[in-house]
């Protein structure tokens, strides 16, 4: 680990010397925020980026320094930044106004766009982000079935408030749960022979995004799917970030379908919004015509913005051969970053699916979050590299592409790739056979 430490140190140097605008300004914003930041994903040390522009796949900082993005803000922005149509549509919508207050046509015609991609979502509720929307699926699931147990898979995240990615979390929402390793079918079947009688519901990603990318195994997905079902237990599956994978999401991939299905990131098109929607066994809780209902409100529920924008992506920018176009792209990258890495024969393995992928130290795909802690100082040191030379990643070393990366730079992108493997094979096999 000290050689890591030193290398970490060396970039970190070069960092600072590209990024002084960014210094000044972070050391203004840490006077009033949090380490400087109001989104720890973000956070750097001795002090982040500060953005100022972002066109097409490229951002730019402060200090001029420009990034080839491979990240797309953790995998919201499908279309790029400055997608035409949208862009567009943004400005239509502004030009009519902001926040109306009242409904508007295109709160019905994105949902009837959504039912169109996820068919078991008959009656769905906006929101304000994937976290609103995951919050609200369990609280509606939990309060039909009259039940308090939710049951969430480790390293599985759904948003803020529903982070299972660390052993306790201070901000959680106070869930009665019962927690059970991902991918451990067996695990998974005793949980439900425990508390089968007294859960309200199951909440699961098919692929965890913070937890690393790692996809659920068939077998597992299936046995979830086919034991709630037996069981009468409603599941939850989060697709947020997975929507962008496919047109129908990973449920379609699997041959799954939820009996209650969130959203978010993509469907505002870039702007900020979330869903969650099933059958309306579940869904007429929130109906007022109903002699018993459960208020939702929320100002921004139906941003004007978000819901135009968003119809707009949907049904004419994150199109199905769109969608299928880059998640092509995004599973040749990781194919050849794999074949690099083989052929470099050093312990790291790019894990995944579609558009979205992690890099992880080691040389099998993980099957569970934070399998290798070794995986975190290496993931460091491939986002310190990658930043210094003009790409940006996650710091977990997250990447997800847009539909306005193209071949060019995906190109350039192995070439730094192959660099980072040169210069630091050594490093990574002394760490392979210090565990040997």
């Amino acid at each position: 680990m000290d050689a890591i430490a030193d290398a970490l140190r060396e970039l970190r140097s070069r960092y600072i010397e590209r990024t002084p605008r960014s210094a000044e300004l972070f050391a203004r914003a840490d006077q009033h925020l949090p380490a400087g930041n109001t989104r720890n994903n973000l956070y750097l040390e001795p002090h982040m980026p500060f953005l100022c522009e972002a066109r097409d796949a490229e951002l730019t900082d402060v200090d001029g320094n420009r990034y080839v993005d491979l990240l797309n803000d953790f995998t919201v922005c499908v279309p790029g930044h400055s997608h035409p149509q949208l862009l567009a549509a943004a400005s239509e919508s502004l030009s009519r106004g902001m926040s109306y207050g009242g409904c508007i046509a295109a709160e019905a015609e994105l949902a009837e766009c959504i039912k169109a991609r996820f068919p078991n979502m008959e009656q769905l509720r906006f929101a304000n982000s994937g976290t609103e929307a995951c919050l609200y699926a369990a609280q509606t699931v939990l309060a039909a079935r009259k039940r308090s147990k939710l049951l969430v898979f480790d390293g599985n995240y759904h948003g803020g408030v529903m982070n299972f990615c660390a052993p306790n979390v201070a901000v959680n929402v106070p869930f009665d749960l019962v927690r059970v390793p991902f991918n451990d079918t067996a695990a998974f079947h005793a949980a439900l022979a425990e508390h089968g009688d007294s859960l309200g519901a199951v909440i699961m990603e098919l692929m965890m995004n913070t937890g690393g990318c790692i996809p659920a195994t068939a077998d597992f997905a299936l046995a979830v799917r086919d034991a709630t079902e037996a069981a009468g237990i409603p599941l939850i599956i989060d697709e947020v970030m997975t929507a962008r994978l496919g047109y129908h999401g990973l449920q379609g991939q699997y041959g799954i379908s939820a009996d209650v299905t969130c959203l978010g990131k993509m469907i505002g098109g870039g702007f900020s919004a979330g869903a969650f929607g099933g059958a309306p066994e579940f869904m007429q809780l929130y109906d007022p015509r109903r002699g018993s209902f459960t208020p939702h409100g929320g100002s921004f529920n139906n941003n004007v913005m978000s819901m135009y924008v968003g119809l707009v992506a949907l049904r004419d920018v994150i199109t199905r051969p769109a969608m299928d176009e880059m998640n092509q792209r995004g599973d040749a990258l990781r194919a050849r970053l794999n074949s690099l890495f083989e052929a470099a024969d050093v312990p790291l393995v790019a894990s995944g699916g579609g558009s979205v992928m992690n890099l992880h130290f080691g040389r099998s795909l993980p099957q569970r979050a934070n399998a290798d802690t070794r995986s975190k100082p290496v993931q460091s040191l491939f986002h310190r590299h990658m930043l210094v030379n003009g790409y940006w990643v996650a710091g977990r070393a997250l990447m997800a592409l847009s539909m306005a990366n193209n071949d060019e730079q995906l190109e350039a992108f192995l070439d730094r790739v192959s660099d980072f493997v040169t210069a630091y094979s050594g490093l990574l096999l002394e760490m392979e056979l210090s565990h040997a």
